[in-house]
């Protein structure tokens, strides 16, 4: 832990235990030393898990607008620079001393990660990035302000010491939109995930039926995929429990229930195991091409959390989407089906209420989940690319341009 660099994070996204990508964020620090780590971003939620370092609020100009209508045109606006930035004193004000070393953002919201690149430029300090979303994607703008857009994080990206991408794909995908490459670093789940025994996986929770749980947003075609399969789900007997915040499934449509949402997922996961038979990972089969860019490139990290819990896994999907294609690489830990075809979808639910299969499916889940999840791992190597980023410098390509 000595040799930690000091570490300043300008992010939108904060480490906090509120929405996936803060929740990761606050895995990989969990332990770094708070007398060497200060974040500066967007307020934490009052009610979240934190770290133990100091936290410094930076609102975004505007941000009320972000929730609204005339979001899209924000964004537009800013692109081009007809919007005020957030300023580099803004930082320097809230340093009160704190010496950065490397800088860390995530590649989200445009204007913090544009201010962390422009403070790490004007200082001369390595960037790193972290990319769990195709930039583009995560933040449209009108097609006058795509250009800029994508030049202004080209820019960013080519200047980043390290580049952490959630998954191969999106380090393939950004090699040729922005003209070089990154590293993969997979989402990491929690360290306190515990499997179910296997004994347990052979007893349905309610005779006759299979439970199947899905956790996370419907946001993304999942919700879209799910209702899809409602019919599905019904003709085969099996229960679908939903563990979020987000009702847009309705109140309560036959078959569907709804577990309690905690702000603690470790809570979620420990539900589940008592509640449900099995677990889903519904893509839908859009034709929109910015969800289709996003299944392409994404890693979700509730397949990593899945895997940990000793259960069976049902993954829906497109053959594109990078879960199902993980899924596909790993038939001995997920059941897969890439058909848009509700007969495959009652096949693989009749499948699951097979005994000898839940189990095969379960163990084989937990083998290849510690392979390629391990958290312990990925923290550490995390940690790594944060020490290669102090001991590797500026080079002249990083500084070729004006902050």
């Amino acid at each position: 832990m000595n040799e930690l660099p000091r570490l300043l994070i300008i992010s939108e996204l904060v480490p906090q235990s509120i929405l996936a990508g803060s929740i990761l964020l606050l895995r990989l620090l969990k332990d770094y030393p708070p007398d060497k780590l200060l974040v500066i971003g967007a307020p934490a939620t009052a009610e979240a898990e934190c770290l133990t370092c100091r936290y410094e609020e930076l609102n975004l100009p505007l941000e009320r607008f972000n929730r609204t209508r005339l979001a899209r045109l924000v964004r537009s606006l800013r692109s081009i620079n007809l919007l005020p930035q957030l300023i580099l004193a803004s930082i320097q004000q809230r340093l009160q001393g704190f010496q950065p070393e490397v800088i860390l953002s995530v590649m989200e919201v445009q204007p913090y990660y544009h201010l962390a690149y422009r403070y790490a430029k004007s200082h001369r300090l390595p960037l790193v990035l972290i990319v769990h979303d195709i930039p583009e994607v995560f933040e449209p703008v009108y097609p006058w302000a795509l250009q800029p857009q994508r030049d202004r994080n080209a820019e960013i990206y080519r200047y980043a010491t390290q580049r952490l991408c959630v998954s191969p794909q999106m380090r393939d995908f950004l090699v040729k939109r922005y003209g070089i490459s990154g590293n993969v670093l997979y989402p990491n789940r929690s360290e306190a995930l515990v499997c179910r025994p296997l004994a347990n996986v052979r007893q349905l929770k309610q005779p006759g039926t299979l439970t199947l749980g899905y956790a996370g947003t419907l946001a993304y075609g999942y919700g879209e995929q799910l209702s899809r399969m409602l019919p599905s789900f019904r003709e085969t007997g099996t229960a679908l429990r939903v563990y979020s915040r987000d009702r847009s499934l309705g109140m309560a449509p036959d078959g569907v229930t709804y577990g309690d949402y905690a702000v603690q997922p470790d809570q979620t996961w420990l539900r589940i195991k008592q509640e449900c038979d099995g677990l889903i990972l519904p893509y839908c089969w859009s034709e929109d091409n910015g969800q289709q860019d996003l299944y392409k490139t994404h890693f979700p990290s509730k397949l990593t959390e899945y895997l940990a819990l000793g259960m069976p896994i049902l993954i829906v999907g497109p053959s594109y989407a990078t879960g199902v294609q993980w899924g596909l690489q790993n038939c001995d830990a997920t059941l897969v089906v890439t058909e848009n075809d509700p007969g495959a979808w009652r096949e693989a639910l009749n499948q699951l209420k097979d005994a000898d299969t839940r189990e095969r499916l379960s163990g084989g889940a937990i083998v290849a989940g510690d392979r390629d999840f391990n958290p312990v791992r990925l923290r550490q190597q995390f940690l790594t690319y944060l020490q290669a980023a102090t001991s590797s410098g500026i080079t002249s390509f990083n500084v070729s341009k004006n902050p």
